[in-house]
C-alpha cells in the first residue's frame, strides 16, 4: 500500500515516519508554553537558523507565515493569538503567542524534508497547506477563531513550456519561492467589523483578515526534462445518481445504518514508475440532494472525446499566439464546441440501455464530490499506460461506501452489497489532440468478496482491482436469481458517474515524431565502386567491343569473298591444295587493290587502341625499343587468341551467341511498374499510363495477365462474349490457375450461367485449398486485389460480396470496398467503408492510413494530418507506411508555410515555421529510412532546399534523380537549386529535362520561371510560362509574368542584335542575357525566388 493510504485520517493527524525530518510536537491540543512580551521582537531569519538535513533524494518545505492583519478576538482588537500550520496529514507545528495585537508579526517558519514520489507530486498537486488562527484565552484555553487554506500546484508544477522556435533551448525551471496574501475565513463573522460597500474608500478593505505567507522548496519536485515527457491526469469527479433509496439524509446514528453515517470514496489503479500499479484515492463523497438536472441518454456513448484546439503557428519575430500554447484544463472550454464534428472517429461504443432513467429537474439524492484530483504520471508510467490502453485493459475505478471516522467502530453488514465499479474505455485517449473524456458512466456491482462479513482492506482492493481490469463489464442476465441478483443494486437503478479525465497534453507516442539528428547523407548508400572493378569493368568493355568488332569484320569478309569467288563453292566441293592456294592468293590481291583491306583495317582500329588502353594500361610512349618489342608480342598473342574466340562463336557456337532478352528484362519490367505504381497512388494518371504503355511496348511477350485483366475489361463494358473467349483461353492456357478459374466462375455467374459458375469456382476453391496453407487469403481476395489493380470494379465489388457473406465483416474487405468506391470518385461511400471498418477494429492502422489517404485527395487536409498521425500513435504499422509518412511531411510542410501559400521560399525571404519544417524533414527521412523512392527524396530536397540546407537538398535531389531519372519534378527542383546557387548552364539542362518530360506541376513551373527572370535568363523563363499557361489558363498572374518576359526577351534580343551589327560582326551575336528591363519589379520577383511547389 502507498504512503497516501495511510495519511486518510481526520486531523489533528498523528503520522510519523511520513515526512523525513518533521518537527517534533507537543502533545495533542497543546502549545508551546512561550509567554511573549507586549512587543515581540522579530524571529531570526533563516539564515540565521541551523540548516535542515537535506535528505537524499528529496526536497525540503519551507513555510514561514510573516503577520496577520485585521483580526478580531473576543475582547476586540486586543487578542493574544498564535497560528498552527500543517501541509496535508502530517504533523502540524505552532508558532509562538504573540499578544495584545491586531496585526501579529509572527516570523514563523518551520520545514518539513520529503523524499519525491508519485504519491508526494499529487500530495503538492491536490493537498494544501491550512493555516489555523487561534485565540489563546486564560487559564490555558484556546478558542479557534479562523482558517486559511494556500494551494502550490500552480507555483511548483507549472513548468514553463519550451520554445516551439528554439527546440534545442534549456528547459526552464518553475518558481521555488513565492509570497502570497491568503484571506482568513472566521468560525464567527461577527467578530468581525462588516466588510466595506463599495461606496467606501480604498483603505477599508484592510479591515479584512489575513495572513501573509512566504512558501519555498529547496528544488524542483520534478526536473523539468522528466516533466516533458510526463504527463498530468485530471480527475474531474461530479457525482453518482440515483442512489439506492434508503441511503437518508437524517442525522448519523450508530444504530440505524440507513442514517448518513457514511462516506464515499473512489479507488483506481494507476501505472507507476517505482512498481506496476499504485493505488490513487479521491476521498469525501458526501450524500446531498439538488435541484439541478442531470441528464443522463442510456442510449447516448458513454464518452465524449475533448480535443486540443488546432495548432496555430508562430508569429514572424518567432513568439507564438495568446492562447496557441493551451492545454490540460486551460483548453477544456475552447474544445467542447470543436469536438462535435469530430469525435465520430474516436467515440467508444454506447453502453448496454438501461431499462429505468430518472426524471429530470426534480430535488433528488446524489453523491457528490465536486473536485479535480491531480495525478502525476511519470515518463515509465505514461509508457505503461498506453501499453495497457493498446492491450485492450480498460480503467476501472471502484465505488466504496465506508463509515466515517466517528462511525468506524460500527459493523457494515452491506459493505458489498454497496461496492460498485465503472469500467471506462481509454483507447480515444492515443489519438492525436485528444487529451480526456467526459461523459457519464454505468456503475455496476462489484464482485463480492470471499467474507461478505468483513469489507476487505483497501491493499487487497488493489490487488482485486489488478487481477480483474480486463473482465468483461456487462452485467448478469435479468433472469438471474439469488444473491447476485439482490446485489446488483447499481444496474437495477441505472445509476452512473459523472466523469471528467483530462491530461494536460495528448498521450500519444511521440517517439516517431522526434526530430532524426541525422543528416541526408547518412541516409544516402555509398556506390562506390572499387578501383579493380572498374579497371575491370572498362577491360571487358573493350573486349567485347574488340570481339564485336572481330565478328563484324568476319561476317564482312565472307560476303566479299563470296561477291568476288561466286556463291557455289559449299563445304562438300571436293578441291585439291593447288585450287585452294589460287582462290586465297586471288581473294588477296582483291582486298589489296579494292583498298578493302584498309577499311578493315582503319574499322578494327579503334576497337584495338581501347584494348591497349584499359586492357595492358599503355597510356604513354615507350622508354626503350625492347620494352616496345615485348610489348607487341604481347599484344599480339592476345588479340590473336580474342580473334579466335570471336570467330569461334561465328562459325562453331551459335546457339551460346543467342541471348535470352528475358533475363535482362526482368528488372527494367518491374521498374516500370514500380514507377506506374507510385504516380498512381498519387491519382497521377497519365504518368502511370504513359509507363504502363512502355511496359506493353517493350514486352508485350509477359503480359500473361492481359487476358484476364481485358476479359475483365470487356466484361464491364457489357461485351460479353469477347470476354468470354479472353476468359476461357486464359484457362485453356493454365488449366490450374486459380485466378483465371475464378474470374471465369464470376464472368458465369454475371451471365447467369449458374452451373457453370459453380463449377469453375468450386474447382478454384479446391485447388486454393490444395495449394496454399491455411492462413492464405481466399479466392476471393485474390480476384478482388486483381480486379482493383485491373480497376475492374464490377468483378472486385462481387468477389468481395462473398467475402463478406462467408467470413462476416472485416477490415480488409471494406477497405478495398473503399478503394474502389474511390476509383469511381464516390468518396462518400468510400467514407462509409473506411468507418465500417474502424468498428470492426478501432485501432486498425491500415484503416486510418486508408482513411488519412481518402481526405488527403480531397484536400481536407487538418483531417487527414490527423488521421495520418493517429497511425504513427498506435503500435503497428500500416502496409503503406511509407507513403504515411511522406504525405504527413507533405502537410507539415504546407504547415510551415502556410504564409506563403502553395510556394516555399528559403528562410531569408519567408515566414518558415521552423518546426512545422524539421517536422517534415523527419517524416520524409523515415520515408527513404523504409523504402527510398524518388518521392520521398524529393520531399526531403524540398525541406532541405526550404530550412536553406543547399548541400543537403542537392544530395537528396540527386538521390531522387538516380531512383528515378524520368521524373520531371525532380528535374524542375534542381532546376531551382541551380539558379539558387548561381548555376545557370545546369539549370538550363535541368529545366529542359524536365519539360521534355512533361511536368504537369503549375506551382513549380512558376516559380522556376520567376527564378530564371530574376537571372535574366529569359528564354527559358518564357517556355515555363507557357507550359504553366497550358495547365492553367485562366491564371491571371501567370498571364502578366509571361508577357513581361517576353517583352525583355524581345528587348534584349533587338539590342543585343544592333550591338553587333555596331560592331560590324553580326555572326558573333549569341544572344547574351542584358539585365532586367525598366518594366520587371525585380524585388517582387525576388521574393518568390528559389520557391517550389510543397
Amino acid at each position: 500500500m502507498s504512503d497516501a493510504a495511510t495519511r486518510t485520517k481526520s486531523k489533528p493527524p498523528t503520522s510519523k515516519g511520513s515526512a523525513a525530518g518533521a518537527a517534533p510536537t507537543s502533545k495533542e491540543g497543546q502549545r508551546p508554553s512561550v509567554v511573549a512580551p507586549p512587543v515581540v521582537p522579530p524571529q531570526p531569519s533563516q539564515e540565521d537558523q541551523p540548516p535542515a538535513t537535506q535528505v537524499e533524494g528529496g526536497v525540503t518545505l519551507t513555510i514561514r507565515v510573516i503577520s496577520a492583519k485585521n483580526i478580531k478576538g473576543a475582547k476586540g482588537d486586543r487578542v493574544n493569538s498564535f497560528v498552527r500550520v500543517q501541509f496535508a496529514d502530517f504533523d502540524y507545528k505552532e508558532s509562538p503567542v504573540f499578544s495584545d495585537s491586531p496585526h501579529p508579526e509572527y516570523n514563523f517558519e518551520m520545514a518539513q524534508q520529503f523524499h519525491v514520489d508519485e504519491t508526494l507530486v499529487d500530495m503538492f498537486a491536490n493537498k494544501k497547506l491550512h493555516f489555523t488562527l487561534i485565540e489563546s484565552l486564560p487559564k490555558d484555553k484556546t478558542a479557534v477563531l479562523g482558517d486559511a487554506d494556500l494551494s502550490m500546484y500552480h507555483h511548483f508544477l507549472k513548468y514553463p513550456s519550451r520554445d516551439p522556435n528554439a527546440p534545442d533551448a534549456p528547459l526552464l525551471f518553475p518558481n521555488l519561492s513565492f509570497r502570497e496574501t491568503v484571506p482568513i475565513t472566521y468560525v464567527n463573522p461577527r467578530l468581525l467589523v462588516a466588510p466595506p460597500s463599495k461606496n467606501e474608500p480604498e483603505d477599508a478593505n484592510k479591515l479584512v483578515p489575513e495572513f501573509e505567507i512566504e512558501v519555498s522548496l529547496s528544488q524542483p519536485l520534478i526536473p523539468p526534462e522528466v516533466v516533458e515527457n510526463g504527463n498530468f491526469l485530471f480527475m474531474k469527479v461530479e457525482d453518482a445518481f440515483p442512489v439506492p433509496d434508503e441511503w437518508t439524509l437524517k442525522e448519523g446514528m450508530e444504530k440505524d445504518l440507513n442514517s448518513n453515517i457514511f462516506t464515499y470514496t473512489l479507488n483506481l489503479m494507476m501505472p507507476a514508475a517505482s512498481s506496476s500499479d499504485r493505488l490513487v484515492i479521491i476521498p469525501n463523497g458526501t450524500l446531498t440532494t439538488t435541484d439541478a438536472p442531470i441528464t443522463y441518454d442510456p442510449s447516448a456513448p458513454a464518452s465524449q472525446p475533448i480535443l486540443m484546439p488546432k495548432p496555430q503557428t508562430s508569429n514572424k519575430d518567432g513568439t507564438t499566439p495568446a492562447g496557441a500554447g493551451k492545454t490540460g484544463a486551460a483548453e477544456k472550454d475552447q474544445d467542447q464546441g470543436g469536438s462535435a464534428g469530430e469525435d465520430t472517429t474516436v467515440t467508444s461504443a454506447p453502453p448496454a440501455p438501461v431499462e429505468k432513467a430518472e426524471k429530470v429537474g426534480e430535488t433528488r439524492k446524489i453523491v457528490s464530490w465536486n473536485v479535480t484530483h491531480v495525478i502525476w504520471i511519470p515518463p515509465d508510467a505514461v509508457v505503461g499506460l498506453r501499453e495497457k490502453i493498446q492491450n485492450k485493459q480498460p480503467l476501472e475505478i471502484e465505488f466504496v461506501r465506508e463509515l466515517q471516522p466517528r462511525f468506524s467502530h460500527v459493523q457494515d453488514t452491506n459493505v458489498n452489497k454497496y461496492r460498485g465499479r465503472s469500467i471506462l474505455d481509454l483507447s480515444s485517449l492515443l489519438f492525436p489532440r485528444v487529451i480526456g473524456l467526459r461523459g457519464r458512466f454505468p456503475l455496476d456491482n462489484y464482485e463480492p468478496p470471499p467474507s461478505p462479513s468483513e469489507p476487505a482492506p483497501l491493499a487487497a482492493t488493489a490487488t482485486a482491482m489488478s487481477s480483474t481490469l480486463t473482465v468483461d463489464a456487462t452485467p448478469a442476465p435479468k433472469g438471474k436469481t439469488g444473491k447476485g441478483s439482490d446485489l446488483n443494486v447499481y444496474k437495477s437503478l441505472g445509476t452512473s458517474m459523472g466523469l471528467e479525465l483530462l491530461l494536460e497534453k495528448p498521450l500519444l507516442n511521440k517517439k516517431k515524431l522526434q526530430p532524426i539528428s541525422k543528416s541526408v547523407r547518412d541516409f544516402i548508400p555509398r556506390r562506390v565502386i572499387p578501383p579493380h572493378m572498374l579497371y575491370e569493368k572498362k577491360s571487358r568493355q573493350a573486349d567485347d567491343e574488340y570481339r564485336g568488332q572481330i565478328q563484324e569484320l568476319v561476317k564482312s569478309l565472307v560476303k566479299e569473298y563470296q561477291n568476288v569467288m561466286g556463291g557455289g563453292q559449299t563445304g562438300d566441293d571436293k578441291t585439291n591444295g593447288s585450287d585452294e592456294q589460287q582462290r586465297r592468293k586471288k581473294f588477296l590481291f582483291h582486298l589489296n587493290r579494292s583498298g578493302a583491306y584498309f577499311a578493315f583495317k582503319e574499322h578494327l582500329k579503334e576497337a584495338v587502341v581501347e584494348v591497349v588502353r584499359e586492357r595492358f594500361k599503355m597510356k604513354s610512349p615507350f622508354a626503350t625499343k625492347s620494352e616496345l618489342q615485348l610489348f607487341m608480342s604481347e599484344i599480339y598473342v592476345y588479340l590473336v587468341d580474342q580473334m579466335h574466340i570471336a570467330i569461334n562463336k561465328v562459325f562453331h557456337d551459335k546457339a551460346a551467341a543467342f541471348v535470352d532478352p528475358t533475363i535482362t528484362k526482368t528488372a527494367d519490367f518491374q521498374l516500370l511498374k514500380k514507377f506506374a505504381d507510385t504516380a498512381e497512388r498519387d491519382h497521377s494518371i497519365s504518368i502511370a499510363a504513359s509507363y504502363h504503355q512502355e511496359r506493353v511496348a517493350k514486352y508485350e511477350d509477359s503480359m500473361q495477365a492481359c487476358l484476364l485483366a481485358y476479359g475483365a475489361i470487356c466484361s464491364m463494358n457489357e461485351r460479353f462474349e469477347e470476354a468470354r473467349v479472353y476468359f476461357v483461353t486464359a484457362v485453356e492456357l493454365q488449366p490450374k490457375y486459380v485466378l483465371a478459374l475464378t474470374l471465369l466462375g464470376i464472368f458465369y455467374e454475371i451471365t447467369s450461367e449458374e452451373e457453370e459458375s459453380e463449377k469453375y469456382l468450386q474447382e478454384a476453391a479446391e485447388l486454393q485449398k490444395a495449394t496454399t496453407s491455411a492462413g492464405a487469403p481466399s479466392i476471393h481476395m485474390l480476384v478482388a486485389e486483381f480486379c482493383l489493380q485491373c480497376h475492374a470494379g464490377q468483378f472486385a465489388e462481387r468477389a468481395l460480396a462473398q467475402e463478406l457473406i462467408q467470413f462476416g465483416p472485416k477490415v480488409k474487405p471494406y477497405l478495398m470496398l473503399s478503394q474502389l468506391e474511390i476509383q469511381r470518385r464516390n468518396y462518400t461511400l468510400a467514407e462509409g467503408h473506411i468507418r465500417d471498418a474502424l468498428n470492426v477494429q478501432q485501432d486498425d492502422t491500415n484503416a486510418w492510413a486508408a482513411l488519412g489517404n481518402l481526405q488527403f485527395i480531397q484536400k481536407q487536409w487538418n483531417e487527414a494530418q490527423l488521421s495520418y498521425e493517429t497511425v504513427l500513435s498506435l503500435q503497428q504499422e500500416p502496409n503503406d507506411m511509407d507513403l504515411v509518412y511522406i504525405r504527413l511531411g507533405s502537410l507539415y510542410l504546407r504547415n510551415a508555410t502556410s504564409s506563403t501559400g502553395s510556394v516555399v521560399t528559403t528562410p531569408a525571404k519567408a515566414n518558415l515555421d521552423m518546426t512545422f519544417a524539421r517536422m517534415a524533414k523527419t517524416m520524409y527521412l523515415r520515408a527513404c529510412e523504409i523504402n527510398p523512392t524518388a518521392q520521398s527524396w524529393l520531399g526531403a530536397g524540398k525541406v532541405c532546399f526550404a530550412l536553406g540546407d543547399y548541400e543537403e537538398a542537392e544530395d537528396a535531389l540527386a538521390e531522387a534523380n538516380v531512383l528515378n531519372n524520368r521524373d520531371s519534378e525532380v528535374w524542375a527542383n534542381l532546376a531551382l537549386l541551380c539558379l539558387s546557387l548561381e548555376r545557370y548552364f545546369e539549370a538550363n539542362q535541368c529545366i529542359a529535362q524536365a519539360l521534355r518530360l512533361g511536368i504537369r506541376n503549375a506551382d513549380v513551373l512558376r516559380a522556376v520561371g520567376i527564378a530564371f527572370m530574376t537571372a535574366s535568363q529569359h528564354s527559358p523563363a518564357v517556355e515555363c510560362f507557357r507550359m504553366c499557361l497550358e495547365l492553367e489558363p485562366d491564371r491571371e498572374e501567370v498571364r502578366e509574368l509571361f508577357k513581361e518576359a517576353l517583352n525583355i526577351g524581345s528587348r534584349t534580343f533587338l539590342d543585343e542584335r544592333e550591338q553587333s551589327e555596331q560592331k560590324g560582326n553580326p555572326g558573333e551575336w549569341k544572344g547574351a542575357a542584358k539585365p532586367l528591363g525598366p518594366g520587371v519589379k525585380k524585388s517582387e520577383m525576388y521574393s518568390a525566388t528559389g520557391g517550389f511547389a510543397v
